[in-house]
């Protein structure tokens, strides 16, 4: 078990490193060409599907500058694996570098009480919790 640091590299200049958590794999690929096509600075996307990240990559790593947790909330799996994964996160990242981002939120399958428990889960770690839909994938949703 290895947990992931913010300050354990130098940052590259002009680059940004974002990493996508998302256990199901359903929308993280449009959100990272989104990202990676709408910027003037480098952006580079690395996917996971859950954390740890394995340790044979770990010498050739960027520094990760930001972690975006994708939660599908019509599964349940998907937010237990997206809270499973934030104990292999270094505490220092909980400073600005980690955001959540739940889709399917509008979803008639979508329990309440998995919504409030993603909004808890954020307002805990102090961290900005984001909305997106599939098919509004190039606006990214709202901040709430």
């Amino acid at each position: 078990m290895s947990l992931l640091k913010p300050f354990s590299k130098l940052p590259g200049l002009n680059t940004a490193n974002i990493l996508l958590v998302e256990s199901e794999e359903q929308f993280q690929q449009s959100l990272a060409d989104v990202l990676v096509e709408e910027t003037s600075v480098t952006v580079n996307v690395r996917l996971a599907k859950s954390l740890p990240l394995p340790m044979e990559n770990d010498e050739s790593r960027p520094r990760i500058d930001l972690v975006v947790f994708i939660i599908n909330l019509t599964s349940e799996l998907s937010f237990q694996s997206a809270e499973a994964s934030l104990k292999y996160l270094d505490p220092g990242y909980f400073l600005g570098k980690v955001c959540f981002m739940v889709t399917n939120a509008r979803s008639a399958s979508a329990p309440a009480e998995r919504l409030d428990a993603v909004r808890k889960l954020a307002a805990s770690l102090h961290c900005p919790l984001l909305f997106a839909e599939d098919q509004v994938c190039s606006s990214l949703g709202h901040k709430h």
